[in-house]
């Protein structure tokens, strides 16, 4: 997290994002070359504890009409990570939930990542996954999942149903992809959710219909770095999701991207054919923190501008100073010589160390 991609933060590291490293054009290693199946769905899709870190992260994009007849649009994400870093599975794992909405209307940002619990996995029969921290709880199986999530000071409200018929895409090899600095982690993704439900905006409830994606990661992941990545939802009925992942210096050390097709085929893409340069920056007010923002991407045969919403997008802790971008965007440009267009999450994670403990979440 999408984006961790999908969005992890807070770390006893210090939280710097160096501009000028994360301005360079980076692509290096590819995907191992093995075609096995590393990922199994549904019984992947619950949590695994093995894995020292674990994320579900959704996004997505929601436009309504309030009773009044203003019409309004939204980004939001609703984000699980998970560390068994107390050692005390197989009875707790620590879970921390994360909830921003984009308010494309009103022109604001709203978010919390301070909803922490140390509670025992839930493991669903047959497969799938069901978590619920603080009150917000995702669920879901085989492309049809269900989300709920409030703000505390009821300014915010989301139920929404996400569904897709397609099949999940597996990057890399069969879901299991090079993760330098951090090492392998297993990935797949729901690039193409139709989403339906209700969003209460400030006690007022507005019917909405969308688009959504999730990323389910997983793995043993020991290193310092961070990333910036994309996932791009187009006109044409494709997706791509593109991953530049940097080490502690700022240096890009790893690119890992696929093309996912209308009927949901995939297409793992060359890292020496897929690139990202920002346009430019914003420093953030609260943590002080640089983040690119505006890029100008290629994929094989295409050039792409990924363009931000609004500036501040930014989930932050307060009085820590640490904190990662994760913007609802727009996309235009041109593949295999046609025009698209279409919509976007960008996710610039600064850098970090894992493995993260219960005191980093």
């Amino acid at each position: 997290m999408r984006r961790l991609r999908r969005c992890l933060i807070a770390c006893t590291s210090s939280v710097a994002l160096i501009a000028a490293a994360l301005l360079s054009t980076t692509v290096l290693s590819p995907a191992p070359a093995s075609a096995s199946t590393a990922v199994n769905l549904p019984a992947d899709e619950g949590p695994h504890p093995s894995s020292q870190m674990e994320w579900w992260y959704f996004t997505g994009h929601l436009t309504g009409t309030d009773p009044a007849g203003q019409v309004h649009q939204y980004g939001f994400e609703l984000t699980f990570i998970r560390t068994n870093s107390l050692d005390l599975e197989p009875l707790a794992a620590a879970y921390d939930g994360q909830f921003a909405i984009t308010d494309l209307t009103r022109g604001t940002f709203t978010s919390n990542m301070l909803a922490v619990s140390v509670q025992p996995d839930t493991i669903v029969a047959g497969g799938g996954f069901d978590n619920t921290v603080d009150g917000w709880n995702m669920q879901g199986k085989n492309g049809q999942n269900h989300l709920s999530a409030a703000f505390a000071d009821g300014s915010y409200a989301l139920s929404l149903n996400l569904d897709q018929s397609t099949p999940a895409a597996l990057h890399g090899n069969g879901g299991l992809i090079p993760y330098a600095p951090f090492g392998t982690s297993y990935y797949y993704s729901e690039t193409n959710l139709k989403a339906s439900g209700t969003l209460i905006d400030h006690g007022v409830p507005i019917s909405v219909t969308g688009i959504g994606w999730q990323d389910h990661q997983w793995g043993n992941f020991a290193g310092t770095g961070g990333w910036t990545w994309f996932s791009l939802q187009l006109s044409n009925g494709t997706q791509y999701m593109l991953y530049f992942l940097h080490n502690a210096a700022g240096a890009g050390v790893q690119a890992v991207g696929t093309l996912i097709n209308a009927n949901g085929s995939t297409v793992n893409i060359d890292p020496s054919a897929m690139s990202q340069t920002p346009l430019g920056t914003w420093t953030s007010p609260n943590t002080g923190i640089t983040y690119p923002q505006n890029w100008d991407l290629t994929v094989p045969g295409g050039e792409l501008t990924v363009t931000a919403l609004q500036a501040d997008q930014e989930l932050y802790v307060p009085f820590v100073n640490t904190g990662y971008w994760e913007g609802d965007s727009s996309v235009a440009g041109t593949v295999n010589g046609a025009s698209v267009t279409g919509q976007a999450y960008a996710e610039i994670t600064p850098t970090y160390t894992l493995p993260l403990s219960i005191a980093d979440v």
